[in-house]
């Protein structure tokens, strides 16, 4: 239960907090017991004075009076729900119901759990909660629990069983890339995952995982449907652009911490580079020059090459003066964004396209893969369709739009399968 004024109340006084309390005792023990009953009665006279003022105010009913009791009570279960749940770390779930699938609930909890995860793994990924974008990544993911719930009646109607093995299995893949088991415990504590909740996510993959494998099982692509791919997209998807074999110097522009790029920085590197130039000409060889002073590191190891390289890959300046050079040239000088460079052009391919036998094997995949998700798609809208889903707060999801906006519905997709797969293209 929230209370939006527990933060303006003063909790050191009602939990002795604050020391002052306890200073005063032994000033009040040297008074006469006399003293004492008299001011105790002035108090309570003053108490009484102040109550039937506020009484008269207020003109608090019997009804009245039993919602302030009650309000009383509340607070004080609040106070110790706090005390336990928050500060000694126990939790209990009396969050609402959010939405209803099947007759089943789907609680303020298990969204807020996957928010939290979110959150822990990249803070950047959840608005402000008063950002509007929140209400949407509420909406998303209450979707999204409704679809997993409607895939685990489905699961359960045809007998499709997670084991504790194949549990264990997965589990023990994603400790494979830690050094060790401590390791990824330590990393799931850090990011605030339990166990039980890691547990979850990995048997409803492998139930996705199953489903999706069971409702595209009788999949396929034919020769047929492959060739007119290829075909209709040679031109555009399957042409190699001319390619070019680059090696270059790089004398960076060196700008100290917290200061800017300046004339006189850019003068102290091209003077370096207008050495190295020189002792080009003089016939110096270019790639023991790449290895002595190239402040590429990647690249200066191997004498300075780049490898093939085809238009946009580079920024602009570079692209143009490099593929402006016939094989076995060196460029001018050459500014960028990153320093001064002198490029040599060692290698050239020519445009083409790629043959049929090239990439059939790549179009089947990428064709099959289309035909299956469609039809996992398809299967998911089917679950939407036929299931009895309300949503009970103002929090509204997406799915009863569903014949109307699709194109927003996150669909689950299995761990072996994506939902937008790349075009095959040349490369």
């Amino acid at each position: 239960m929230e209370d939006n004024n527990l933060g303006k109340k003063d909790y050191s006084k009602i939990y002795h907090w604050d020391d002052e309390e306890e200073q005063k005792e032994p000033e009040q023990k040297k008074k006469s017991k006399k003293v004492l009953r008299r001011e105790a009665k002035e108090q309570e006279r003053k108490r009484k004075a102040v109550l039937k003022k506020e009484k008269g105010k207020a003109r608090i009913t019997k009804k009245g009076t039993t919602a302030i009791i009650i309000g009383a009570v509340i607070f004080a279960a609040v106070v110790i729900c706090w005390l336990l749940f928050g500060y000694l770390g126990i939790s209990l779930d009396f969050t609402k119901t959010f939405a209803t699938v099947n007759g089943s609930k789907v609680t303020q909890k298990e969204v807020n759990d996957y928010i939290e995860v979110l959150k822990n793994q990249n803070p950047d990924s959840v608005p402000p909660k008063d950002d509007p974008q929140f209400k949407v990544l509420q909406g998303n993911i209450l979707d999204s629990i409704i679809v997993l719930k409607l895939l685990e009646e489905y699961g359960k109607q045809n007998s499709i069983i997670i084991t504790k093995n194949e549990i264990n299995d997965e589990y023990q893949k994603l400790v494979a890339n830690y050094q060790s088991e401590a390791e990824f415990k330590s990393e799931l504590k850090a990011k605030n995952v339990s166990q039980k909740f890691l547990e979850e996510q990995i048997t409803s993959q492998l139930l996705q995982d199953k489903a999706f494998n069971k409702v595209t099982e009788n999949a396929s692509v034919n020769d047929e449907e492959i060739k007119k791919y290829y075909d209709d997209n040679d031109e555009t998807l399957f042409k190699v652009p001319e390619q070019i074999k680059v090696s270059h110097i790089l004398v960076k522009f060196n700008v100290p911490e917290g200061q800017e790029l300046n004339d006189n920085i850019k003068n102290e590197a091209k003077a370096r580079i207008n050495d190295i130039e020189k002792q080009l000409e003089g016939g110096a060889d270019f790639a023991e020059l790449a290895k002595k002073y190239s402040e590429d590191v990647s690249s200066a190891s191997n004498d300075g090459d780049l490898g093939f390289i085809s238009r946009g890959t580079t920024v602009a300046e570079f692209e143009e003066a490099a593929f402006a050079l016939q094989v076995g040239k060196v460029s001018p000088v050459v500014e960028t964004y990153y320093g001064y460079h002198l490029i040599k052009v060692t290698g050239k391919k020519d445009s083409y396209i790629k043959s049929f036998d090239e990439v059939k094997d790549t179009i089947k995949s990428y064709l099959l893969n289309n035909k299956k998700m469609q039809l996992w798609q398809d299967f998911i809208f089917s679950l939407i369709d036929n299931a009895e889903i309300k949503y009970v707060t103002e929090l509204k999801g997406q799915l009863l739009d569903i014949g109307q906006t699709t194109d927003s519905i996150d669909i689950p997709s299995s761990s072996g399968e994506t939902s937008e797969e790349e075009v095959p293209e040349a490369s």
